[in-house]
């Protein structure tokens, strides 16, 4: 006995059908565009803050990190967060995570930066809630007064 060649056509359309009637199960990802800014922080005599670093100008004033004067951009990057997914951010000293925790309000990103220094020790693990557009700044600090920054802005 030989199969009909319309079964495997008749399955094929349930298949798409099934598709079409059930598109919310199919969910789009929650994901965000951020910018990373690696910087070095120091004590000095007169105040020194790379051009490039003028949008967090600000903050790098005001308390606790007004203990430094001089800022130094050392690495910038882009990357994409989706939620609850961690995202190697890469650094000139040390390693860097990023994970999008969740979206609050609709206007404001929590995430969580972790950092391990340039020994691979655990360094930072900081989960935060910011205004999205808002430069959130986690901070390790070192010895001899001096500072290793990583700054996080998200869309």
């Amino acid at each position: 006995m030989t199969q009909p060649m319309y079964r495997p056509a008749l399955a094929l359309a349930i298949a798409v059908a099934a598709l079409v009637v059930a598109p919310g199960r199919a969910r789009a990802e929650v994901t965000v565009d951020c910018e990373f800014l690696e910087i070095s922080a120091k004590a000095g005599d007169k105040p020194a803050i790379d051009a490039e670093l003028k949008p967090l100008e600000k903050k790098l004033k005001k308390p606790p990190l007004s203990t430094w004067s001089h800022f130094k951009l050392l690495s910038r990057s882009q990357k994409v967060l989706a939620k609850k997914k961690p995202e190697a951010i890469g650094l000139k000293v040390g390693s860097a995570t990023a994970t999008l925790v969740e979206i609050v309000d609709k206007s404001k990103v929590r995430l969580t930066i972790t950092i391990d220094d340039a020994k691979g020790k655990h360094v930072v693990d900081n989960t935060t809630t910011a205004e999205a557009g808002d430069w959130v700044i986690v901070v390790h600090e070192l010895p001899g007064n001096e500072g290793h920054l990583l700054s996080v802005t998200c869309k």
